[in-house]
């Protein structure tokens, strides 16, 4: 009886479908785009970090995808697009995924029995919805301005590549936070003031017009 007792043990953990559970936690600077876009999973789009949108997005939440055994990559990418539609986005873009293995016991015959490690599939994302504006330039880590668009409203307020951005409506920069904030999260034909500091270091404040994006 024992013997039929743990076939049945070790099949409930071992075996059975696919599946994952969802997790999703609001990005605090965006908590109130929560519930801006109506989308379906299935029309959810899925980016990978290594190729993001070309379009300006706006991070909601982050999103995790913890599966069983038998978890594949499909099941994982699934559940973060029903958790992005959970937050109201129009996207997902994958940031990472890792494998960890689980152990578990069951009785049999009296005595403890360990079973295999079961490998266990996560994969995470953060879920985002588009800019309704563009301003035309990409920056690094450090604000400093690597790209500006052709005839793009940074372009026409004046800003230039190699310029680094101290300031972004008298907030200090510190990234991508501010960026969205304060410019992402804008409709076209709002002002924002940009403090840089010039390729002669020294500080000169623009005024950008955004432009539907």
């Amino acid at each position: 009886m024992n013997r039929v007792i743990f076939a049945v043990f070790s099949a409930m953990l071992l075996g059975g479908c696919a599946a994952a559970t969802g997790v999703s936690k609001t990005v605090p600077e965006s908590a109130h785009l929560v519930g801006s876009a109506d989308l379906t999973a299935e029309q959810i789009q899925v980016f990978h970090q290594s190729s993001p949108p070309n379009k300006p997005y706006i991070p909601v939440a982050n999103v995790a995808a913890h599966g069983n055994g038998y978890a594949t990559e499909e099941v994982l990418v699934g559940t973060l697009k029903k958790e992005a539609a959970k937050v109201g986005a129009e996207l997902v873009i994958l940031t990472g995924s890792e494998i960890t293995k689980d152990e578990t016991v069951g009785s049999y015959g009296g005595g403890m029995y360990v079973a295999s490690q079961i490998r266990r599939p996560h994969l995470y994302g953060v879920a985002a919805v588009y800019s309704k504006v563009s301003i035309g330039l990409r920056t690094e880590n450090t604000g400093k301005i690597r790209y500006v668009a052709s005839g793009s409203a940074a372009e026409k307020a004046g800003l230039k590549e190699g310029m680094t951005i101290v300031a972004i409506n008298g907030i200090f920069y510190r990234g991508s936070v501010v960026m969205g904030t304060e410019v992402s999260m804008k409709d076209p034909g709002e002002t924002v003031e940009i403090e840089v500091l010039t390729h002669e270091n020294t500080k000169k404040k623009f005024f950008v017009t955004l432009e539907s994006s």
